[in-house]
């Protein structure tokens, strides 16, 4: 039946082109018009969240070791380093200021400070470390470790510099830092696992080793290996002091082989959202004290910073406002990711308020002109659905047969607009440089609702087809 009525819809399109054609346009444009803003809105969206990541609200650092101890009122850890200390409040020294001012009375958080047990040495970061952060975290995008520090070249092989800083890293961290490979190419997953001899270096420093000739290609002789350049990268540093002793940027196994060492200098670690990261740095510093079965009265022997902790200057002020400043930014810190992440959503939210209407009315202009032919298909195909009802066709069939002939119309008008927003999506990422990003949930649901825009106004018209009497359509002329 459902065959019988595409074959005959596909007929009567044929028959009357012109006004088929012009329809299909009408439903294609508002389609592509609805696949181009969408996908211009979703690029957009995606460009924030990218710039506002790289900027680094969703990135944090675990280093080994703690500040040094200062001691608080109420016995607390006070490692600058932005853990929320049990008062949240100013320490002892502060409040003996401050009643200085006034009565000079003693205040009771002027009483000895309870002594608090330190681990000295700090434990180094490890496999465990890493493996921990990058599994039992939730909210965790990524986790990388890195090593650092300098090694000299090999003299008997005449390097072009003496020395040069060793940068160990794992791929989850270039994509963290978002670099950008200018020439040449990025280490690939399997020279990270072998530890290969091979390594990238930003512009500047390849233009200052290598001022005559391709960098690409060129070898550094460090402990024996002959180092070779693979990518030239945009990193984003600062090159004047890179330049002195030239950094360059190798797979971790290899620096770790190199600088002989067993342990992590840092792991970075990437949340989903800013939302999330104040409340993942609190469960990574919970689960580290509990995988390295610190007590109660024992201090962290890591560090766990956030961007904002990081920024904040802990040389050159006051320990007593360093200390109340910090044991505050927590609180701060999580309040104001917050309300970005707020901001964010509404953002979303008005990007998805934006994207309906300019669906709505494109197709309310689709419809309409679906609703348009079928009407003039009805009114000139009379005779023949009065010749059909008059051999047994039933007033059921007459209707699905329009309705067949709407939803064909509109969804080949949607399949065309696919083709076209995609065409234009294409154009505007490649040739305009635009942010663009396609879901294909949402081509999905371009061609369903293309489908249902036929059902809906292709109805009245089918309706109005099956209620003709049979005798008087046959008179029609």
């Amino acid at each position: 039946m459902l065959d019988t009525s595409f074959r005959m819809a596909l007929k009567a399109l044929l028959q009357n082109r012109l006004q088929a054609m012009l329809t299909l346009s009408g439903m294609s444009i508002g389609i592509a018009m609805v696949v181009l803003v969408s996908g211009l809105g979703r690029g957009a969206q995606e460009q924030i969240e990218t710039q506002i990541e790289s900027a680094g609200p969703t990135m944090i650092r675990i280093r080994a070791g703690n500040f040094q101890l200062l001691a608080q009122a109420n016995g607390g850890q006070d490692s600058s380093g932005g853990e929320v200390s049990e008062s949240r409040l100013i320490d002892s020294e502060m409040l003996a200021i401050g009643n200085a001012e006034g009565s000079g009375m003693v205040n009771e958080s002027q009483r000895p400070v309870k002594i608090t047990k330190v681990r000295s040495p700090a434990y180094p970061l490890r496999n465990d470390e890493l493996a921990m952060l990058s599994n039992d975290i939730e909210d965790v995008r990524a986790a990388a470790a890195i090593v650092t520090g300098n090694l000299s070249t090999d003299a008997d092989k005449n390097p072009p510099v003496r020395i040069a800083r060793i940068y160990g890293f794992q791929n989850a961290w270039q994509d963290m830092q978002a670099w950008k490979v200018i020439d040449g190419r990025a280490i690939s997953e399997s020279e990270q696992e072998n530890g290969a001899a091979v390594m990238l270096v930003n512009k500047a420093i390849a233009q200052k080793i290598w001022p005559h000739t391709e960098a690409i290609g060129q070898q550094l002789p460090l402990g024996g290996k002959d180092v070779t350049v693979v990518g030239i990268i945009d990193d984003g540093e600062e090159t004047t002091s890179a330049i002195i002793v030239p950094t360059v940027y190798m797979p971790l196994t290899l620096a770790m082989q190199l600088l002989d060492t067993q342990s992590f200098d840092e792991i970075s670690v990437r949340t989903r959202s800013v939302a999330t990261t104040t409340l993942v740095a609190q469960n990574i510093r919970e689960s580290l004290r509990e995988l390295r079965g610190l007590a109660d009265d024992t201090l962290d022997d890591f560090r766990v910073e956030t961007q904002s902790v990081s920024a904040m200057p802990g040389m050159g002020s006051d320990p007593r406002l360093a200390r109340a400043v910090h044991s505050n930014v927590v609180e701060f810190e999580l309040a104001s990711w917050e309300e970005m992440a707020k901001s964010l959503r509404q953002a979303g939210r008005t990007f998805t308020l934006l994207l309906s209407a300019a669906a709505a009315v494109s197709l309310l202009v689709g419809g309409i002109g679906v609703m348009n032919i079928m009407l003039v298909s009805v009114a000139s195909r009379r005779r023949e659905i009065g010749l059909r009802m008059a051999m047994g066709a039933r007033m059921n069939d007459v209707l699905v047969q329009f309705i067949v002939e709407a939803v064909t119309l509109a969804a080949l008008g949607g399949v065309l607009g696919l083709i076209l927003g995609s065409a234009g999506l294409y154009i505007a990422s490649n040739a305009m440089h635009w942010a663009t990003s396609i879901s294909p949930s949402m081509l999905l649901i371009a061609v369903t609702m293309a489908a249902f825009t036929g059902i809906i106004f292709g109805y009245g018209p089918a309706r109005s087809a099956a209620s003709l009497d049979p005798v008087v359509a046959l008179k029609f002329e």
